[in-house]
């Protein structure tokens, strides 16, 4: 799955279910299921904060298989 694909433009004020802070109307955002949270609903969140948790996710990943 590619960035692009899941990013949207606001049209109105969100929090982003990563770091809380408010996505403004007009600002890209990313809506998509957050990795490693078990849950199929997708949540609105900054592009940065979530390559930080797919990050995050591979990281954890990568240590229970090593």
């Amino acid at each position: 799955m590619n960035l692009d694909e899941i990013t949207h433009t606001a049209r109105r004020d969100h929090l982003c279910a990563s770091c809380g802070m408010t996505i403004r109307t007009g600002e890209r955002y990313v809506r998509a299921p957050l990795p490693g949270g078990g849950l199929v609903a997708k949540k609105p969140a900054h592009g940065k904060c979530y390559t930080a948790l797919l990050a995050s996710a591979n990281e954890t990943n990568l240590a229970k298989k090593g």
